[in-house]
């Protein structure tokens, strides 16, 4: 019994599963974010940047050091008795170092040497195995190059620059790959919706020929008619035939975005009259859209780099000074408490001073940081001009589009209309079988003229919507 109801559950199941459904808009989108690796791949790059949006402030967090050492001297030395013929050093060195941005380098560090000196006259060096302990505090300060951390930031500003312009490339491409979803979907729909035309097209064409071929067989008709009807009904199957070809293509690249094959049944809109189209509110323009944010980043990139390159190329006056506390014992503990008394300090202050000599070079390295400085702004204008204009294109398209959608609702009831009228009038004989074809066919281009202009609306809605600022879902 438990075996029957199992397997009658399982033949249910397999029912329902293989069912077909509708797939609709947002459903095939979540799909194509689901499955297609370009998308998931952009998706994932643009959330890793935004995480690295700030890793250049890593430069000025402290760093932990910690660093070891073994040392085996055993070359000749000047005095044995007091050198030995071999030195052995093991070296711990840890602290912590951080960059200020005031161009300051501090680094703190506690230095640990155990030294064991072999060979030596015991008379003469009676510690032949002793500890060195040393606390110290080092700073240098730039006093031109990277003179209050212009260096420095600059390099923050890279980092950022680099990670924001990848990111908003990122977002971007992947709004536009969804944006292709969508318009695939959008073909694949009205091409199923032409189809639907063309079949109630051909068989309007059949029953005319048919009805003509009976009324010629009775001699109520000549040929000319029968010949007239059958040609219509050639043209109908041709049109029909190309937009199973549309469906078939349009398929292919329905499903290549998606990553995957299955059900093509989509969900019928259930707006025959396009009005949730003409009703939809031009989506409100964002102040920058993400590939021109990414010019913009380029500039601050460049601007960066050129500081960055000034900086590197100037010469350098650096003071810097270390300050430490020492001990020196055979025991480790007496080394320590002679370091932490600090009555052996050892202290240096100097100051270092480097020049580049090639003066011609560092000229033409500062005049070409500057053009390229120049040439990122004028990208960023021409990128934000172009984009300017593509929206009022769009705009104006789109405004186009509408009217003349509205337009050809009205020229199809205007059809259908008359193509009635004439049926009734060809049905009393007072009119002919051509007349009838021209206004059934006057009907269907309609139709698919209407089809056609929604599609183009839709197309141009979606690209406004790459103005947004939001993401193309929302």
């Amino acid at each position: 019994m438990k075996n029957g109801v199992l397997l009658l559950f399982m033949i249910i199941s397999t029912i329902f599963s293989t069912c077909s459904y509708a797939i609709t808009l947002d459903s095939y989108l979540d799909e194509v974010s689901l499955k297609n690796g370009g998308v998931r791949g952009l998706k994932m790059s643009s959330e890793a940047k935004t995480l690295r949006m700030n890793e250049g402030s890593l430069f000025f967090k402290p760093s932990f050091f910690l660093t070891g050492e073994y040392y085996d001297d055993q070359r000749p030395t000047n005095a044995p008795a007091f050198q030995g013929t071999q030195s052995l050093r093991h070296t711990v060195r840890t602290g912590l170092s951080q960059n200020l941005r005031t161009g300051t380098k501090a680094t703190i560090s506690y230095n640990y040497y155990k030294t064991q000196i072999i060979g030596a006259n015991r008379a003469l060096l009676p510690n032949k195995k002793f500890f060195d302990l040393s606390p110290m505090l080092e700073i240098s300060q730039s006093l031109l190059r990277n003179f209050l951390g212009t260096e420095f930031e600059a390099t923050e500003a890279i980092q950022k620059a680099q990670a924001e312009a990848a990111k908003y490339n990122d977002q971007f491409s992947y709004k536009m790959v969804l944006m292709q979803a969508e318009n695939a979907y959008w073909r694949l729909y009205f091409a199923q919706k032409s189809l639907k035309v063309q079949a109630e097209s051909l068989e309007r064409a059949k029953k005319l020929r048919d009805w003509n071929l009976s009324r010629m067989k009775n001699s109520l008709v000549d040929e000319s008619e029968l010949v007239q009807a059958e040609a219509n009904l050639q043209g109908r199957e041709i049109e029909y035939q190309d937009t199973l070809s549309e469906i078939d293509v349009a398929l292919k690249d329905f499903n290549s975005i998606r990553e995957g094959e299955g059900d093509n049944n989509l969900e019928d809109m259930g707006h025959e009259n396009g009005q949730y189209i003409l009703e939809a509110n031009v989506p409100t323009k964002g102040k920058m859209r993400e590939d021109v944010m990414a010019f913009l980043a380029n500039q601050k990139l460049a601007s960066a780099n050129a500081q960055l390159g000034i900086q590197r190329n100037r010469s350098n006056l650096e003071l810097y000074g270390s300050y430490s506390i020492n001990g020196r014992d055979k025991q480790y503990s007496d080394a320590y408490d002679q370091a932490v008394t600090a009555t052996r300090p050892f202290t240096i202050v100097g100051v270092r001073f480097t020049t580049p000599l090639d003066l011609g070079a560092m000229s033409d390295y500062k005049k070409a940081y500057a053009q390229e400085t120049v040439a990122s702004e004028m990208a960023f204008k021409r990128k934000s001009y172009e984009v300017d204009k593509e929206w009022d294109i769009l705009l104006q398209r789109f405004q186009n589009f509408k009217k003349r959608l509205q337009l050809t609702q009205k020229l199809e009831k205007v059809q259908e209309k008359k193509l009635s009228q004439e049926k009734r009038r060809y049905n009393q004989g007072r009119t002919t079988t051509f007349q009838v074809l021209q206004f059934e066919q006057d009907f269907a281009n309609s139709q698919l003229l209407k089809l056609r202009n929604e599609r183009e609306l839709i197309i141009v809605y979606n690209q406004l919507k790459l103005f947004s600022g939001d993401s193309l879902n929302e």
